[in-house]
């Protein structure tokens, strides 16, 4: 099991280019495996700030979600908590497995490889986020 965290601040959501297999090279939100012992939320907040050095305000889970992909030893499924959020503080710099991470506008996310199915989980997100605010 592993988690991951939609961070927004304004238009903006905060991705990370993965930097090892099975998804090299590709945009995608900060998460990774549950640590034994954890749960899914502090996962989240975790890798979140392993990755990216950013903290977050996780409002609630956008979906449960599964993606499989092929790494070195085959093929491998993640089951993913992916939570949503706010910007809460820290300073950008990509860490652990991330090759780069960036604040993206929400309407050029057509214009990054990202991994399956990050695009519509992003914009359920900030729809939610902006439910949340009205």
């Amino acid at each position: 099991m592993g988690a991951s965290t939609a961070v927004f601040k304004g238009d903006t959501v905060l991705l990370v280019k993965r930097g090892r297999a099975p998804w090299r090279g590709l945009w995608s939100l900060p998460g990774g495996s549950n640590e034994p012992g954890e749960s899914a939320r502090e996962a989240a907040f975790r890798e979140l700030k392993e990755e990216t050095g950013i903290t977050a305000e996780i409002e609630g889970v956008v979906e449960n979600v599964e993606l499989t992909a092929t790494d070195d030893g085959g093929p491998v499924t993640w089951r993913l908590a992916m939570f949503y959020g706010r910007y809460a503080g820290g300073s950008l710099q990509p860490g652990s497995d991330a090759s780069d991470a960036s604040w993206v506008a929400i309407a050029d996310l057509e214009k990054l490889s990202l991994t399956e199915g990050t695009a519509s989980l992003i914009r359920l997100a900030a729809s939610r986020i902006r439910g949340s605010s009205a």
